[in-house]
């Protein structure tokens, strides 16, 4: 190659696909949020948007019965308790790559695949939920700079809401909305879902 050629060599960088900002969550309705904080409290504003929450919420258990074959017995569990035992958690750690199933590094060959692992501390501080995504194939982040509420600086705070719903071709995908308006989204096939009592 001459000194010319590489001068006429150019590297482009790959830009943001608009479509990959996480969609809204299906089954949940900002309203509810919005009404509680609202100045001044409206109680019959409140009142009708967490009837419709309730209304979501039910259509939500009945779009994720069909998936009970697809999870383990104890996830399937966790992710139908009407106690919800996500909501206000903290996000302590969401990792990706392709040795995540690995305890440490090695100069030995392996098979490497992308994995996410997802960790949350529940709202009592008691326990440590870890969520592990194998066979994924696709995940979009949006953290906005106009958030919901100031955090005190650059926090993705409590979440929210998050759901499991299912897509094409035998794939799921999990959305997490978080206080801050922060959203994550995972599109997979496999997801466990283990607890750990800390206190």
């Amino acid at each position: 190659m001459t000194m010319k050629e590489r001068s006429n060599r150019t590297f482009e960088v790959a830009q943001p696909n608009p479509a990959g900002i996480p969609a809204p969550l299906r089954y949940y309705d900002p309203e509810l949020q919005d009404a509680l904080n609202a100045e001044p409290y409206d109680a019959d504003r409140f009142q009708r948007a967490r009837a419709k929450a309730k209304q979501l919420n039910a259509a939500y258990m009945e779009a994720l019965n069909p998936l009970a074959s697809r999870l383990s017995k104890q996830t399937f569990s966790l992710f139908s308790d009407p106690r919800e035992p996500l909501f206000d958690a903290d996000l302590f750690e969401f990792s990706l790559g392709d040795s995540l199933q690995y305890a440490a590094p090695s100069s030995r060959r392996r098979t490497l695949k992308m994995a996410v692992r997802a960790t949350f501390g529940s709202f009592d501080g008691k326990t440590l939920h870890t969520l592990s995504y194998g066979g994924v194939k696709a995940l979009s982040v949006n953290v906005p700079m106009e958030r919901w509420y100031e955090c005190g600086g650059s926090r993705i705070d409590s979440l929210l809401s998050h759901e499991l719903t299912s897509e094409q071709a035998g794939q799921m995908r999990h959305a997490f909305l978080f206080a801050s308006g922060a959203a994550l989204s995972i599109t997979f096939e496999r997801v466990t879902w283990r607890t750990k009592r800390i206190r």
